[in-house]
């Protein structure tokens, strides 16, 4: 279980599965006892942006200062409810500003936060908790009775905490305990590699994994992806359907703002519909989805008259980007669509196409980002492949792998300090990335290695076609061990036709390789996914 000063490299990777740590920028030099959370304020407070806004929610403005203070309000009441460093405390609530200020007095007081998104059940937070023997669960009032049942399952183990308080008085509420005035509290001297935060993987290609990430890590990935590359402003204002309970929104919403001196968007409604509202009204500048949310997005703009003339940055990951997607979006908005891959492991993005100034490097997924060492290697040894040539992903620099409690994915993922993916890629001469698929992805199907995303690139292309996913699946004549099986979602006007399955087939044939056709197409009224927006192919694996 965590304990107080618990070291994400030290204490947790095993010496032989441990990866290399690289710090190769000014910004990179942190010192060795650093609270993040002190250290974001700090910053601020000396940047002078104490009266900027950083927050903005349900149309209120909160300011560096304002944050801060209800920071220590909250840092205040933790303490009161008896949370101690070490301490893991599972947060369940939407993107809210009450979310966000919860989560860094969590790690500012030294215990360990972990978010979750709202879809979880009961089941799913008991596994977080029996996996980390999580101390508290601070639930909002709409996902308390899951919370409930969860601590009901282990026993009185996790103690379910309201917030801010539950009507029925079926367990303590958080705003019993916050100080009426301002609080007068001190950060928690920490070490810089501290664990302050689990994110567990969003289970899109298997069982979730928890993920280890120390005080350092927080500020490692605002100084590389966002500071080198996006470079925002102060009028610059970030938004998007990202959640914060996974890396990608946890990054974004969180501690990009807090270092760099901008203003981020939080709104637990993650429809695109009222992602096309927040743009128009807040001025939103840079912004955040999965390639299927672009695809949505870009039907709603041509449908209507949305105002999205403030977008610099329109940004994409998690899934792979099709050509086709990337059409529709450049010729619906006349903006580039910018791609960027990172994990949950390294906390965020090691590559990237977007660049501070000029277009991004399309047709690539992009190039490393500052701080990170990226290099192609073979599947089976491991050793660098020479460019042109297939292999998965290998990364080194400021944040690294270390799971929780799973010692044998650590020496899989980890060999000789090198982070090691199962992304599927290819590097050309000038340092640009191509992504293929995950290698778990591959369709391997008479003799063919197959990838998924050039089938869906090619089916996205028909009109009939809004949405689909590609998997292998048992073939249905027991000739070949495994064919390619579509799901598919059509346009309202078009039926699911036997008609419609072969004219599909038949344009998969001529316009991709024509063995690469999907010999079965399963029609479909929506796709499962992750609250992101992200495809779950792991649950459409299991359908066969």
């Amino acid at each position: 279980m965590p304990q107080p000063g618990l070291r994400k490299y030290a204490d947790l990777a095993p010496p032989g599965a441990r990866p290399d740590l690289i710090f190769d920028l000014p910004e990179l030099q942190y010192p060795p006892r650093m609270n993040a959370v002190e250290t974001v304020f700090e910053g601020a407070a000396e940047a002078g942006w104490q009266d900027r806004t950083v927050y903005i929610h349900d149309g209120t403005h909160y300011t560096f200062g304002e944050t801060e203070r209800l920071v220590r309000r909250s840092m205040a009441a933790l303490q009161a409810i008896g949370v101690v460093p070490g301490d893991t405390v599972i947060l369940r609530s939407p993107d809210t500003l009450d979310l966000v200020v919860t989560l860094l007095a969590v790690q500012a007081i030294g215990a360990i936060a972990m978010p979750t998104y709202i879809q979880l059940r009961a089941d799913d937070l008991v596994y977080r908790a029996d996996d980390t023997d999580a101390k508290f669960l601070i639930s909002t009032p709409q996902f308390l009775d899951e919370a409930l049942a969860a601590g009901i399952a282990r026993g009185g183990a996790t103690e379910v905490i309201s917030y801010p308080a539950d009507t029925e008085g079926r367990c303590r509420n958080f705003a019993d305990y916050l100080p009426d005035d301002d609080a007068d509290v001190s950060y928690a001297d920490t070490d810089a590699e501290e664990l302050c935060l689990l994110l567990y993987t969003s289970g899109s290609t298997g069982a979730p994994k928890g993920t280890c990430h120390c005080h350092r890590d927080m500020l490692a990935v605002s100084d590389t992806y966002w500071r080198y590359c996006l470079a925002p402003g102060p009028d610059d204002v970030f938004g998007g359907p990202p959640s914060i309970a996974f890396a990608l929104g946890f990054g974004m919403f969180v501690y990009f703002p807090l270092r760099l001196g901008h203003a981020a968007v939080l709104e637990p409604d993650k429809s695109p519909e009222k992602a096309l509202e927040l743009i128009k009204k807040h001025r939103v500048t840079i912004f955040a989805g999965v390639v299927s949310y672009y695809n949505v997005l870009a039907r709603l703009i041509r449908d209507g008259d949305a105002d999205i003339f403030s977008l610099r940055h329109p940004m994409t990951g998690g899934e792979p980007l099709t050509d086709e997607t990337e059409k529709v979006w450049l010729e619906t908005t006349g903006i580039s669509l910018e791609q960027f891959i990172g994990t949950t492991e390294m906390l965020h993005c090691f590559v990237t196409s977007t660049r501070p100034a000029g277009v991004p490097h399309v047709k690539t997924l992009g190039h490393a980002v500052p701080g990170y060492e990226v290099t192609v290697v073979d599947p089976e040894t491991f050793e660098p492949v020479p460019d042109g040539t297939h292999g998965l992903f290998a990364i080194r620099g400021p944040t690294g792998t270390v799971y929780w409690n799973k010692p044998d994915h650590q020496a899989d993922v980890v060999r000789g300090g090198w982070n090691i993916f199962q992304d599927v890629v290819w590097r050309d001469g000038a340092g640009g990335f191509h992504y293929i698929a995950r290698h778990d992805d591959m369709i391997i199907s008479a003799g063919h290695n197959i990838s998924p995303v050039q089938v869906e690139d090619a089916l996205m292309r028909h009109d009939a076609v809004l949405e689909c996913a590609c998997v292998p699946a048992p073939d249905p004549t027991g000739r070949r061990g495994s064919v390619v099986k579509a799901f598919v979602v059509i346009s309202e006007d078009r039926a699911a036709t036997d008609d419609l399955r072969i004219e599909l087939q038949n344009f998969v044939k001529a316009n991709a390789p024509p063995y690469m056709y999907p010999r079965i197409v399963s029609f479909e009224a929506a796709l499962p996914k992750t609250i992101n927006g992200k495809i779950l192919r792991s649950e459409l694996r299991l359908r066969g």
